[in-house]
């Protein structure tokens, strides 16, 4: 059977790929976790930084987020570049896309933990259940069918204009 038989026509984008798995979006979101809660404590009007506080008990682990963040915004921006006509390292980067997840999600779990034997800081039991969703995430995403096709697959333009018919094929 073909790998693309259980998928249904709205399952497709505009270029023919089969569109993103939300497996790529949820290790953006673990990666991305500091800027996403700085986002929205920022948007509380009444006191900013209470959610930083509340999800980071010392300050220098909310600077370790953005910091081990920053593979993250750069798989982002892969993720955002994946058009027609994207250059070859672009294309390049996004087969390994899961490749450099691991090593992203590896390094960020690896600087809390050592903050946490090194320095005491952070509390075991968000560091235990950050580092079980890290790897959940990423079997996840190794063993889904549909993010092995998105890895193969890269968007081409698709001509839509109108093939004419000679008039001795045309029947």
């Amino acid at each position: 059977m073909h790998p693309l038989a259980n998928y249904s026509i709205k399952d497709f984008d505009k270029h023919n790929c089969l569109k993103l798995s939300f497996i790529f979006y949820f290790i953006l979101a673990f990666l991305l976790r500091g800027y996403v809660v700085g986002i929205l404590s920022l948007s509380n009007l009444r006191d900013k930084l209470s959610l930083i506080q509340w999800v980071y008990s010392d300050s220098s682990l909310f600077y370790l987020s953005l910091a081990t963040g920053i593979p993250g915004i750069l798989l982002l921006i892969v993720i955002f570049a994946r058009k027609p006509n994207a250059s070859k390292w672009l294309q390049t980067l996004w087969n390994k896309f899961l490749m450099y997840s691991c090593i992203a999600v590896s390094l960020d779990l690896g600087f809390y933990w050592g903050q946490h034997l090194l320095f005491g800081q952070g509390k075991l039991n968000w560091l235990i259940t950050q580092t079980v969703v890290g790897i959940g995430l990423l079997l996840l995403a190794k063993s889904s069918k549909r993010v092995q096709i998105n890895l193969s697959e890269f968007p081409e333009e698709i001509d839509d204009t109108p093939r004419k018919v000679r008039p001795d094929q045309a029947k």
